[in-house]
């Protein structure tokens, strides 16, 4: 297990190229972390739908293992640029409370090491939002719900 959580620190640490570190964190799940007590085989995936149109504008990927979890958004449709993203304790209709500010999207694409376990993270969050702008507070861009 120590191993790990020194391949997750590292691969987290490497936060420039966030493609090659989506693929360097699973190799590294699979190679370092086998067997079925590693997070990798069940991610929670959530599909983001846009507030004025029904159509999906994003996914995210939440995963991990131990005590932190990686949070993977991936832009389909266009999104205003430097978007927050955050995890909120209640639902897309009535978001409530923020339980997880995300990286912001850049370049279409958002990558957060939390350090959480999954399980936490799943009890925590009902809702992730993608915001109309950097504040965390600004309007609703696009919703999807957080489903164990």
């Amino acid at each position: 297990m120590a191993r790990c959580k020194r391949a997750l620190v590292w691969v987290s640490g490497a936060m420039e190229n966030r493609y090659a570190l989506i693929v360097m964190a699973l190799v590294a799940g699979m190679v370092l972390c086998p067997g079925p007590a590693f997070a990798l085989d069940n991610p929670l995936v959530v599909h983001l739908q846009g507030t004025t149109t029904p159509q999906q504008v994003a996914s995210a990927t939440i995963f991990g293992s131990g005590s932190s979890v990686l949070v993977n958004v991936t832009a389909i449709r266009r999104l205003p640029k430097n978007v927050a993203v955050t995890l909120n304790r209640g639902t897309c209709a009535h978001p409530g409370a923020i339980a997880f500010a995300l990286s912001r999207v850049s370049g279409g694409q958002s990558l957060t090491r939390l350090r959480h376990p999954l399980a936490f993270v799943a009890q925590q969050a009902r809702s992730m939002i993608v915001h109309r702008s950097f504040g965390e507070r600004s309007p609703i861009f696009a919703c999807g719900a957080v489903a164990e």
